[in-house]
């Protein structure tokens, strides 16, 4: 079907995406060219700000973009009660005749900035929350949307909604926010080829230029007069295998009061990856003018220093298991197969850990758990899958509640999470430690990961969050899943019944024409009127005027009752009939019903 393919279609665009404004911009461009839109703009909200602004837009030419405009929105408001209520809204039609800003006057203002006649808005939600709204955009007149827009603007708004959660809850792992936080000192995160800021903390913000501009993307070297910067790219080309950790002292550098600062730096490259962590120690400010020549001292040397290359040595691991965990995540949302995302997360931990084996366990088979997923050390032989009984059941109950990590499976402090017959089994089966998590969402169980390895070892902060990150991202994936299968199945649906809908209507109005032709009332002309009516504006204007409510044409033609009130709108309008009792007596009128 038509509806399937193309909301296939966009789920690919909005799923390839890497964040969450690649992710909007992808979507309303495709949502503007498959369906030839003027415009079609997402806007988001800002709860603190009780504010609504434009995010992402995509506009045909002639006509120009809104740009970032931003509109109230507080929760108390008209508007965001009818946002909240869900479903399509036809805006214009919404907005009473005196006038587009008497009554709801910041969507007024909307409709007067995007300059558009016809104007349909599915809200973003979240529980009930308002997180924004996509809208679909006809500037040069006011013609009606197809159905089959409209029957993928609402369940792609849907979507839209939960990979915006997804987006947060990915970024949230993803920004560099524990290694500054934890940190007084200013940081800098460089890109190790370009020297261009990848991320500063707030510290290093108000120390070179008072946190007043938005320093990511620049080039820190430009920071620094000639002879500096050629000092701090050969600290930069000495981070290799040999040495881990250097530092420059005396550098000058702009102060945001307009003076110079003289600063020391540490430099450490992050391990396995593209960037540099760089650490400043700001000494005396010096008079403007004066120019200093400075050294670059070995790393290690005094008590001092070796703390600073502590601290820099931590959030380099910091800033490697970081970006580790974006990687896994990544991975794991890019399929919206259970198998695939299951496999991954299994192979993903196993790796990360070097465990001698990942386990997937399900944990609500009908007999024992069962493992479905494994990822096994390469130079074992996996135990194969559809084994129960892989961990006793006490101890799948205990993963299945929290993460765990047991260091030591012979030590007795392993008793406060097992029994000891348990450890006993364990033990006897070779595994000296353990870590797992349940994959759980929203109240959804779907098993456990476990990994475990051979020997005891003493699993870390970061190992730890890895795993537990791991199998919340891993659910989501699963619940990911579960909904596109789930709207596949309505959207073929859908169309299926719309099909038949269609079809069965036609049969009739066949029939009823052919009867009307044998017999001819008095007073009706031969052949019927034209009514510039779709099939299935028709269908609604004769279920109208048999006395059905909304919500009952909605149930009887498999609509929303949104739908079916933009349907009515589209009628009187072509009609030019102004309400619903006229809508009735033109039915009557016309031998309609």
């Amino acid at each position: 079907p038509s509806s399937l393919h193309l909301f296939q279609q966009l789920w690919r665009r909005i799923r390839n995406a890497s964040d969450s404004l690649e992710m909007l911009q992808s979507a309303v461009e495709a949502l503007g060219w498959q369906f030839g839109l003027d415009r079609c703009v997402v806007m988001l909200r800002r709860e603190e700000e009780h504010d609504i602004g434009v995010e992402a837009e995509f506009c045909q030419k002639p006509y120009q973009p809104v740009g970032p405009l931003r509109y109230q929105l507080r929760s108390n408001s008209e508007w965001y009660r009818l946002l909240s209520e869900g479903g399509a809204l036809p805006l214009i039609e919404m907005q009473p005749a005196t006038g587009p800003v008497s009554v709801l006057p910041e969507l007024g203002h909307f409709i007067q900035d995007s300059g558009s006649k016809a104007i349909v808005a599915f809200p973003l939600l979240n529980q009930g929350n308002v997180l924004g709204l996509l809208t679909i955009h006809y500037c040069g007149e006011a013609r009606p949307f197809p159905e089959e827009l409209l029957e993928i603007g609402e369940v792609f708004s849907e979507e839209l909604a939960d990979q915006l959660l997804v987006c947060s809850k990915i970024q949230e792992k993803l920004v560099y926010g524990r290694a500054f936080a934890e940190s007084n000192l200013p940081v800098i995160v460089l890109e190790r080829d370009s020297a261009k800021i990848r991320q500063v903390n707030t510290a290093a913000a108000d120390l070179l230029d008072g946190g007043k501009n938005d320093m990511i993307g620049l080039p820190f070297l430009d920071l620094f007069g000639e002879s500096d910067s050629q000092r701090l790219k050969s600290a930069m080309i000495k981070l290799g295998e040999k040495v881990s950790v250097t530092s420059v002292s005396g550098l000058l550098a702009p102060a945001s009061d307009g003076q110079t600062t003289s600063l020391d730096a540490v430099l450490s490259g992050v391990t396995g990856g593209l960037e540099i962590i760089l650490v400043l120690f700001p000494q005396a400010p010096l008079p403007s003018g004066v120019v200093g020549g400075g050294r670059e001292t070995p790393s290690g040397g005094s008590d001092g220093t070796a703390r600073v290359e502590e601290l820099v040595g931590s959030l380099s691991r910091q800033l490697s298991w970081e970006r580790l965990t974006r990687q896994i995540i990544a991975k794991l949302h890019a399929s919206l197969d259970r198998d695939t995302v299951l496999q991954w997360a299994a192979d993903s931990v196993g790796r990360a850990l070097k465990a001698s084996a990942c386990l997937i366990i399900r944990t609500d088979s009908p007999t024992s758990p069962m493992v479905t997923h494994e990822y096994a050390d390469p130079n074992l032989s996996p135990l194969g899958l559809g084994r129960t009984g892989v961990l006793p059941a006490r101890a799948v109950s205990s993963f299945k509640q929290k993460t765990t990590a047991i260091a030591d499976l012979s030590a007795a402090t392993a008793q406060g999470a097992l029994a000891r017959e348990d450890q006993n089994v364990l033990l006897d089966s070779g595994v000296g430690s353990l870590i797992g998590a349940p994959i759980s969402y929203r109240g959804t169980s779907y098993g456990i990961i476990v990994a475990q390895c051979d020997e005891a070892r003493k699993w870390t902060t970061h190992e730890i969050e890895l795993v537990e990150t791991t199998a919340t991202q891993a659910a989501l994936a699963l619940a990911n899943a579960q909904s596109y299968a789930q709207v596949k199945d309505q959207l073929f649906n859908m169309n299926l019944v719309s099909n038949l809908t269609q079809q069965l209507t036609t049969a009739l109005d066949q029939v009823s024409r052919g009867a009307r032709a044998e017999k001819i009332p008095e007073g009706i002309p031969s052949e019927s009127p034209a009514y510039p009516l779709s099939v299935r504006e028709m269908e609604v204007l004769k279920l109208i005027a048999s006395g059905l409510a909304n919500r009952e044409i909605a149930q009887k033609l498999f609509l929303t009752e949104s739908t079916v009130e933009l349907h009515a709108s589209r009628i009187r309008k072509k009609l030019k009939l102004k309400s619903r009792t006229a809508l009735v007596k033109f039915a009557c009128d016309n031998h309609l019903v």
